[in-house]
C-alpha cells in the first residue's frame, strides 16, 4: 500500500523477493486514486500504480478504506501482512485487523520524535543531529505502533530533504524486507520526547532573516526538494534551494541587507549566501547565472 516515488524501492524489493523466494507473493497493490495533474490537466497514475501495472500486479485504488465493501475485499486476500509506505489514506481498524500478522509501515524519523506527515523535513528544519528509519507495526494511533526494526542515522548538517528522502526510501525498503524475512516482534515506543511533524504549509516557506544563519540554512535544506524556501526581492518571490554559511556570528549589517558584490545576506546572526536560486516562472539556476539576469 503506497503512492509516491518514496514507496517504489519497497515494491521493487518485494518484487525481487517474489521472483527468488516462493514464500513471497504480492497478492495486491493499493494506491491513491489517479489525480489530475501535469500540463494537460489529465488523470495521472501514482508512481506505485504505474510500477504495479508494469509488473502485472493487481492494483486497487479506493477513494476510502472506510467502505465495508473495500474492507471485505481487503480481508478476502487472506494476506499474511500489509506493507504500508506513504500510502496517504487512513487505515481504519478493520484494515489493521485484516491480515494475519498486521500492517507494517516505514517511518523515516527517530520515533517517537517527529510522528506525522513531514518527518524528514521537520528533522532537517529543526537542526537535529541524528535521526533514524523505522519499521513499525501500525495501530490506530499516528505512527505510535511498536518498533519492529530501526536503523540509526547521524546527520552531517549538509543534507537536503530531497537527498535524505531518496536515501531513506532505499534504507526503508531494505529494512522492511529484512523484517518480513526475520522477526516481526515489536518494541513499544517510549512516549518521552514525543513531537509531531505536521504537514508543511506554504506560509512556512518564507525565510525570516531575523533568525540566525544556521537556522536559515536548516530551513532552506529542509524545504529543498519540497516547497522551497523563499523571500521577496523587488516584489518578486525568489526561492533558494541551496546556500552556504559565510559567517555564523557577524551582525555588522542590517538584517536582510544584501551585498552588491556577492549577494551574501545578513541574518539576525551570521551571513548566508544563496547558491541555487529560482525566479518566478524560471528554472532553478546557480548564483552566477541568477546574477546575470537581475540588478542588485
Amino acid at each position: 500500500m503506497g503512492t509516491p516515488e518514496f514507496a517504489c524501492p519497497t515494491l521493487k524489493k518485494l518484487l525481487a523477493q517474489q521472483n527468488n523466494d516462493p514464500k513471497f507473493e504480492i497478492v495486491a497493490v493499493y494506491s491513491r486514486e489517479p489525480q489530475i495533474g501535469g500540463r494537460g490537466h489529465k488523470l495521472q497514475n501514482s508512481p506505485i500504480h504505474n510500477l504495479a501495472l508494469q509488473n502485472g500486479l493487481k492494483i486497487i485504488t479506493p477513494k476510502t478504506l472506510r467502505d465495508a465493501a473495500v474492507q471485505k475485499e481487503f480481508s478476502s486476500f487472506n494476506a499474511d501482512a500489509a506493507v504500508v509506505v506513504a500510502y496517504g489514506l487512513i487505515l481504519p481498524q478493520e484494515i489493521l485487523d485484516g491480515t494475519k500478522l498486521g500492517c507494517f509501515n516505514i517511518h523515516p524519523s527517530l520515533l517517537p520524535r517527529w510522528r506525522g506527515a513531514a518527518p524528514i523535513q521537520r528533522t532537517i528544519m529543526a537542526g537535529d543531529k541524528e535521526t533514524a528509519v523505522c519499521v513499525i507495526k501500525m495501530d490506530k494511533g499516528l505512527d505510535s505502533g511498536e518498533i519492529v526494526a530501526k536503523l540509526d542515522y547521524k546527520l552531517s548538517g549538509k543534507e537536503t530533504y530531497a537527498e535524505l528522502e531518496k536515501e531513506f526510501s532505499e534504507i526503508g525498503a531494505e529494512l522492511l524486507v529484512k523484517s518480513l524475512k526475520g522477526n516481526l516482534h515489536g518494541i513499544k515506543q517510549d512516549e518521552a520526547g514525543l513531537t509531531y511533524a505536521k504537514k508543511l504549509e506554504k506560509s512556512e516557506c518564507e525565510i525570516d532573516w531575523k533568525k540566525s544563519a544556521e537556522e536559515i540554512d536548516c530551513h532552506i535544506r529542509g524545504l529543498s526538494g519540497s516547497l522551497g524556501a523563499s523571500f521577496m526581492f523587488k516584489e518578486e518571490k525568489i526561492k533558494i534551494f541551496s546556500a552556504e554559511i559565510l559567517d555564523k556570528n557577524s551582525c555588522e549589517n542590517a538584517v536582510g541587507e544584501i551585498s552588491e558584490s556577492d549577494f551574501s545576506i545578513q541574518c539576525g546572526q551570521g551571513v548566508i549566501r544563496p547558491l541555487i536560486l529560482q525566479r518566478q516562472g524560471k528554472k532553478a539556476m546557480p548564483l552566477e547565472e541568477f546574477l546575470r539576469g537581475i540588478k542588485i
